[in-house]
């Protein structure tokens, strides 16, 4: 778990596919441990929260019978993503030496987090490491937001939440009892740098924090503070003492780091001047996903089909905002695996319910307190749709739950349990030997090169010049976004290039893609459905005036071609006049 925890440094990220190729080193890494587990310890117990994983990575599986998802294939990876969570859960539910467990996790994080900072300061000093064409510490796109490697500053500031949770928990028991440093380190001096040591990792990460300027990221903050003291057997009046102590000198490198790099501007506070600064367009988001449920209550619209429904819902919002997830964890489950999804998370919900009280040891309180910092963090963005933030949260999920249910087999099947071990673990390992052969395609196709997803080449190309497509199956959204670039939109295969649009607008709702199916559906004459993505191209935008690019480039395809786009074209109009400040229509 550690190594997973570790590649959270690795730079290489992609837009698509939920990060596929550093999602796949955390995977691998938690395979490798779990293999590991199961070929030398039994694992006798299971704890309750096995059920969500194992009952959600079904529910995908079965959801394509019942739905139509874009691309059945890729549901390989978020089901063999729940599979491998599930059986890391199941071998956490059996480790009985947790406290040694939380060290080496924390130690981890330590260590990431450290090394996330250094990559902060570099950033500040723009500054970048390259190694034979390979990013190694990477720049930040945003000046005043420093994400280290993570290429999204709020991920950064859930990855600090960890190693400041790990700090406090390793920093109690460093001021505990002792048994942290064993027989073989038991000297005042080394106890003494360990203690100074985790102290200014306290320093470094609230000051990293800082620099993310994540309002998630202090939030989450202040949540691990005060639940993981709160919830533990201490006087009220030490637990006050305890939390009041961390915020203060929290808050104090917090707001100090934050003015120092705003250049002396007291009024901007990172996220405490951002705070104020509303939730954007997230609102919008959530009551879109909150409309889908609706419409499509017991199923939801499908796995990753939250983008391509929104379509449907564009005209309802000032501004719908292109988006792939609603900045909610309940709003996401419930838009696109409807109420079967989410009754699958019951487990969690009833684990957690049960760990409502004062009475858990150490590691149970950092457990319960990173899960809680987790669910807010999930309440305004996406964390637990990436393999590697899940893992950990159902590794600490696993911590919490106290109830385990024995697994016992009939006294005449006493040798089974050790050889179905052996040949999970020989799964396993076949499972790593798929994945390698996925990363190695994933890096041969070069589908982190985000240009060539998004690099419109169609003018450059006949039907008979184009590049063939190329089937590699659970790749089908890479392969299909870089073929809709390239090919032409005409009325040649029509029905080929209407379904490929309509694929690709599942991840991509671009302009371009909604135009582009909105002609093949003209060409098919779909005129009332061809409008309906006419008129969301037109106001899932913030800029109105792209409103005058489509006027008049299908004014021109009318010209054209009369038969097919003439009365497209004249109600697009008559709804531009009907609607002249939702399309940005000026008078004259």
């Amino acid at each position: 778990m550690g190594m997973a925890i570790l590649g959270y440094l690795l730079p290489w990220h992609s837009p698509i596919g939920r990060d596929f190729l550093v999602n796949s080193w955390s995977f691998a890494w938690i395979v490798a441990g779990v293999m590991a587990w199961l070929w030398v310890y039994p694992a006798r117990h299971v704890g309750l929260s096995v059920v969500t994983w194992l009952g959600l990575a079904g529910w995908l599986g079965v959801q394509p019978l019942l739905v139509d998802i874009r691309y059945p294939h890729a549901l390989i990876f978020p089901i063999g993503g729940l599979l491998v969570v599930a059986l890391l859960t199941w071998v956490a539910s059996n480790v009985t030496d947790k406290a040694r467990l939380l060290t080496r996790v924390f130690g981890a994080a330590f260590v990431m987090a450290v090394l996330t900072f250094a990559i902060q300061i570099m950033q500040i000093l723009q500054y970048q490491i390259a190694w034979q064409g390979w990013i190694i510490a990477r720049s930040t796109a945003n000046p005043t937001r420093f994400d280290g490697n993570f290429g999204q500053a709020n991920h950064t500031a859930y990855a600090f939440v960890l190693a400041l949770c790990g700090v406090l928990y390793l920093l109690q028991q460093a001021f505990g009892d002792g048994q942290l440093f064993g027989k073989r380190v038991a000297t005042w001096r080394y106890r003494q740098v360990y203690r100074v040591g985790l102290m200014l990792g306290f320093v470094a990460f609230s000051i990293g924090l800082a620099l993310t300027q994540s309002r998630a990221g202090l939030g989450m903050a202040v949540i691990v503070a005060v639940v993981f003291f709160a919830v533990q057997p201490l006087a009220w009046r030490r637990k006050a003492a305890l939390v009041g102590g961390t915020l203060a000198a929290f808050l104090l490198y917090y707001v100090a780091a934050s003015w120092l790099s705003s250049l002396g501007q007291a009024n901007a506070l990172g996220a405490v001047s951002r705070l104020a600064g509303g939730q954007g367009n997230r609102a919008a988001m959530h009551a879109r996903g909150l409309m889908m449920f609706a419409e499509h209550p017991l199923t939801g619209v499908g796995w990753n089909n939250y983008m391509g429904a929104s379509i449907d819902y564009a005209q309802r919002f000032a501004w719908p905002e292109i988006a792939d997830h609603t900045h909610n964890f309940v709003s996401m489950l419930l838009a696109e695996l409807g109420v079967i999804g989410l009754a699958w998370c019951l487990p969690i919900a009833w684990v957690l319910l049960r760990a409502l009280h004062t009475r858990h040891s150490c590691e149970s309180a950092a457990a319960l307190a990173f899960v809680w910092a987790s669910l807010l963090y999930a309440s305004v963005e996406y964390p637990l749709w990436y393999v590697r933030y899940l893992a950990v949260f159902a590794l600490f999920v696993a911590l919490i739950d106290q109830r385990l249910y024995a697994l016992r087999l009939p006294a005449k099947m006493g040798g089974m349990g050790s050889i179905g071990r052996r040949g999970l673990v020989c799964a396993l390992a076949a499972v790593l030997g798929v994945l390698g052969y996925y990363v190695q395609t994933f890096l041969a196709r070069n589908y982190l090169d985000y240009s060539q997803f998004v690099r419109h080449e169609n003018h450059k190309f006949t039907d008979q010049s184009v590049p063939p497509y190329r089937q590699i199956w659970g790749f089908e959204p890479y392969e299909e976004r870089i073929f809709a670039m390239r090919v032409p939109v005409n009325a040649v295969n029509i029905a080929d290039k209407t379904r490929l649009f309509y694929n690709v607008m599942g991840l991509d709702s671009s302009q371009f893609n909604m135009l582009a199916y909105a002609q093949m559906l003209a060409y098919q004459g779909d005129t009332t459905s061809a409008l309906r993505y006419v008129q969301a191209a037109c106001v899932m935008v913030r800029d109105r005036k792209n409103c005058d690019n489509i006027d008049i480039d299908l004014g021109n395809l009318a010209r054209q071609n009369p038969a097919v786009f003439g009365a497209l074209y004249q109600d697009f109009v008559a709804w531009r006049k009907a609607n002249p400040a939702k399309t940005g229509l000026t008078p004259r």
